[in-house]
């Protein structure tokens, strides 16, 4: 897949500098990526890039990389078992800080190399994705975040669905712009919602939502998910082939 994206020259000029000096909040010196902060809309919570996906992190952001970002000591490696009774390896972030805690996995799990994925899904949690996407972002706010339709997968047994490198699809009587949460000239990540009910909304009648399809977040059939449907989790993810490497 080949991405076509056009980059402002002010953004060239300034917002997507690269590598500036930064000191997070905890006192751990690390890079700075201007742009990132610079695609997340302002609002109550502060905009630290250390804390942005997909911000600079890229596959090849390495367990090193994360201890010297975030600090040796908030990063555990968690080992386990899956369903076959395989080995398991991954890297939780601040594990025991809901509001800083994100979940990181590798491709190649015994070594911890080629990052995989980083997922957050804690409420309140001080993670925010390109504009200002979070936990608890409703499916109305998403869709205004992102500028234009997308196309997302739900819901399953459990009324959950998900969002993932769809936020430009071709439609009858597309512009041709891309969606403000697809892959971005500096970004070498893409970026996935996973969706489900807001707490406490009435489950909604059997025929009223997408079972087991892609649909487009504008689908007429479907208006009421706009307001019942929310941001449960967000991740920024890659694969082995991508195009970027």
């Amino acid at each position: 897949m080949i991405r076509f994206t056009m980059v402002s020259s002010l953004c060239v000029l300034s917002a997507c500098q690269q590598g500036l000096p930064h000191t997070r909040p905890d006192g751990v010196a690390g890079e700075r990526t201007t742009a990132a902060c610079d695609r997340v809309s302002s609002g109550d919570t502060p905009c630290d890039d250390a804390f942005v996906l997909p911000g600079d992190f890229a596959e090849h952001t390495s367990l090193a990389d994360l201890q010297a970002r975030f600090g040796a000591t908030n990063v555990t490696i968690v080992e386990g078992t899956d369903e076959s009774g395989g080995r398991t390896r991954s890297v939780v972030l601040f594990p025991d800080d809901p509001v800083r805690r994100a979940y990181v996995a590798f491709h190649d799990e015994r070594l911890l190399e080629g990052l995989a994925s980083i997922l957050v899904r804690d409420a309140g949690s001080h993670w925010r994705g390109k504009r200002n996407v979070h936990v608890g972002m409703s499916f109305a706010e998403l869709r205004e975040a992102n500028g234009k339709p997308f196309w997302f997968s739900g819901f399953d047994s459990q009324l959950a669905g998900r969002a993932h490198d769809q936020w430009s699809p071709a439609l009858d009587g597309d512009d041709g712009r891309l969606g403000r949460l697809d892959v971005a000239e500096d970004e070498h990540m893409y970026f996935s919602v996973e969706l489900g009910l807001r707490d406490g909304a009435k489950r909604p009648p059997p025929g009223s939502w997408p079972v087991d399809e892609n649909v487009s977040s504008d689908d007429p059939r479907f208006p009421w998910l706009g307001d019942l449907v929310e941001v449960t989790a967000f991740s920024a993810t890659t694969s082995l082939d991508d195009e970027w490497q």
